[in-house]
């Protein structure tokens, strides 16, 4: 019987802009989709997982692709022959372009991450300091414009640890089994720490670590609760949507492990239906860490 982990994640509040370094003429843009027949600003899973790298690289993990100078990476081991070594091969996964063998599908999943609120056009406009771009030959300041959004972001993942280590299905272990609980913990604290997720410069910082976060330990193999939180118009955060899947026996509310110091509608209920609420966010990281390790050994 297989343990999986899945969980959705809530980031704290903050003006996002300038995601993924396109513009339209001299406005920065973001990336959106139609959701629930609005416009709703997104962030790709591939920028979430770049930024998990980093955050691994600064805690001193031994990966494969390293990241040089804030732009560019390299390879360490470019035949991918130590993957099972490395966290970022093992739990990411890789494929060689030129060698259809030297392929594996990440072990964690990620979604898009989505707002939580929808994109009203909001655009700021600015002016850089004339003489600031050395490519731009003028003495005069240079206009441009950034859209912007003043919302929470919200995406999910999953992942299967006994499959840390292994080649396929069926084939045998590289990785003893505390080993894959520790590399289980380096990936929820990696994504309960992310600093930056896709922006291309400094002034458009905001903090994508999780203001809340949801777990689910179980040997179900669906999450059935992704994109659970909602927002409403004057900024009250919502779980009922979980609450009404457990209230409807599709989840066990004694699988799940909420984080939180912030009031969110519903989770007093979940609470008592049997769901384990923690103040904090790495609470619950470490909760679902020891609470995998417990059904992982007697599975």
């Amino acid at each position: 019987m297989a343990i999986h982990i899945f969980g959705m994640i809530l980031t704290h509040q903050g003006t996002f802009a300038n995601n993924r370094g396109e513009n339209e003429g001299n406005a920065t843009t973001l990336q959106k989709v139609f959701r629930k027949g609005e416009l709703y600003t997104t962030v790709s899973a591939e920028s979430i997982r770049y930024a998990l790298r980093e955050h691994w690289q600064a805690a001193g993990e031994s990966l494969n692709r390293v990241v040089e100078g804030q732009r560019s990476c390299s390879f360490c081991h470019r035949e991918f022959n130590k993957w099972h070594e490395n966290l970022d091969d093992d739990v990411l996964g890789f494929m060689h372009a030129q060698k259809d063998t030297l392929s594996r599908r990440g072990i964690l999943e990620i979604t898009r991450a989505v707002s939580l609120t929808p994109w009203r056009g909001e655009i700021m406009h600015n002016f850089a300091t004339a003489g600031s771009n050395p490519a731009v030959s003028t003495s005069n300041p240079i206009p441009y414009a950034v859209e912007v959004h003043d919302t929470r972001y919200h995406y999910g993942f999953a992942l299967t640890p006994e499959y840390f280590g292994r080649e396929g299905l069926g084939s045998e272990d590289t990785l003893s089994f505390d080993e894959k609980a520790s590399r289980l913990a380096k990936v929820l604290s990696g994504l309960a720490s992310l600093r930056r997720v896709g922006g291309n410069h400094a002034r458009y910082f905001a903090d994508y670590s999780p203001e809340a976060i949801v777990l689910r330990v179980t040997d179900d193999p669906a999450p059935r609760f992704l994109y659970c939180f909602a927002q409403d118009e004057v900024g009250n955060l919502s779980l009922e949507a979980l609450k009404a899947r457990v209230e409807g026996e599709d989840i066990k509310p004694s699988e799940l492990i909420i984080g939180s110091s912030l009031n969110i509608s519903g989770a007093n209920e979940l609470e008592s239906l049997g769901a384990t609420i923690h103040r904090g966010v790495m609470k619950a990281v470490e909760e679902a860490v020891s609470r995998f390790k417990g059904l992982a050994a007697t599975a």
